[in-house]
């Protein structure tokens, strides 16, 4: 947040001069003397300014807000909801061949949304036709050679050999049994590798034609099976402002037909993205009316509720030598300066724990004019402990 009010101190330093002319032309066209009576009196953070200088004129003060309630616009991404969507790729590279489902069809879990032609399916087809052969020999196989040996001609090594064949010939079978149960359309040899929804839903992409070449390595979902009714709603969260963003807390994001949409903070992560530097928070929204898409992107109100403390415009605050300093209206043209310690709301305001009453009014334009009569009187050492100079 000090870096923040850094940019906009380097931005105000930038009109002190313009300040200063102004002020100090208050006195052209007066005599000397005249002029001795408009400066203001400055001692240990302290300004007072004769009852009719013309300096006051552009000085400007606004009372802070007790508590710290604040809405903040946060920028939001609408995505498919995790737990109700799920993003179909290959698992064997091949040749898309034929699609089955259209986009925004209803699918149920298990059916086929296309079949893709894989050489190494057709050979895993094959090792299985292969295994189950196999097996069958090596079961007829053991049975034979038990009764040779209860019959005493086959040896003991033979029998153990037979059993041996027959335990490795059951585990190739259950291998090729599994591999075609995940998979499906293992009992031939086609090379036809079904792709499946794994869930109940909806085809709300599809990403594939015919003929088109798909590889397991690729990044990109050849389909994306998910419920258009509810969507998730991700919100970024500046870092200085994440320890104040709670579960449970209303989120508001505009609707198609411009009317609010509730939502409500489901969960706030926590940690700090490390590129972004911000906190991701997310919210579930109700879809039903179709008023969001996935990938769309919001701007959302999150309100925040009121602490103690108060509230005043960050304008009002400067950033002098690595202190946060407010002046404060005592009193028609006095003024003092005082430390504090100020947190990012949003919205342009600042957030103050202790140090200012609720009531207290705070200089919002002229403040570095403020600051240079300070910087400029002969003692500028605060002596007060209720008042700081830094």
């Amino acid at each position: 947040m000090k870096s923040t009010v850094a940019h906009r101190q380097r931005a105000r330093h930038a009109l002190l001069p313009a300040l200063l002319a102004l002020a100090l032309l208050g006195g052209c066209g007066r005599e000397s003397a005249s002029y001795t009576e408009d400066a203001p009196n400055v001692s240990a953070g302290q300004i007072q300014f004769p009852p009719d200088s013309r300096q006051l004129d552009v000085l400007r003060s606004e009372a802070v807000i007790a508590g710290a309630s604040a809405s903040l616009q946060l920028p939001g991404r609408v995505v498919w909801d995790e737990t109700r969507s799920s993003a179909l790729h290959t698992p064997l590279p091949g040749q898309v061949a034929r699609i089955e489902a259209q986009p925004g069809q209803k699918v149920k879990a298990g059916e086929v949304i296309a079949w893709i032609t894989s050489p190494e399916f057709g050979q895993a087809q094959a090792d299985g036709v292969r295994g189950r052969a196999e097996l069958q020999q090596a079961r007829k196989e053991l049975e034979r050679t038990r009764e040779l040996h209860a019959a005493g001609v086959a040896s003991g090594r033979e029998l153990d050999e037979a059993e041996a064949n027959f335990a490795g010939s059951q585990a190739d079978h259950a291998r090729a049994a599994a591999f075609a149960k995940a998979y499906g359309n293992g009992q031939r040899v086609d090379q036809r590798l079904p792709l499946r929804a794994p869930i109940d839903g909806v085809l709300v992409e599809r990403r594939m034609s015919p003929g088109m070449a798909v590889s397991p390595d690729s990044d990109q979902p050849l389909a994306v099976i998910g419920d258009p009714d509810h969507l998730w709603l991700l919100l970024d969260i500046p870092e200085s402002l994440a320890g104040r963003l709670k579960s449970g807390m209303q989120v508001s994001v505009p609707g198609a037909d411009g009317q609010p949409l509730q939502a409500t903070l489901q969960h706030v992560d926590d940690f700090v993205d490390s590129e972004r530097r911000v906190v991701q928070a997310r919210a579930e929204l109700d879809n039903r009316a179709r008023g969001f898409k996935a990938g769309q992107y919001v701007r959302a109100q999150v309100a925040l509720p009121a602490e103690g403390g108060v509230s005043l415009p960050d304008a009002a605050v400067l950033l002098i030598d690595g202190t946060q300093v407010v002046f404060v209206e005592e009193g028609k043209g006095r003024f003092v300066r005082r430390a504090v310690h100020a947190e990012e709301l949003g919205d342009g305001r600042l957030w103050v724990r202790e140090g200012l009453a609720a009531g207290s009014r705070v200089v919002v334009e002229g403040g570095l004019l403020l600051q240079q009569l300070v910087d400029s009187a002969p003692a500028a050492v605060s002596t007060s402990s209720g008042h700081a100079a830094p």
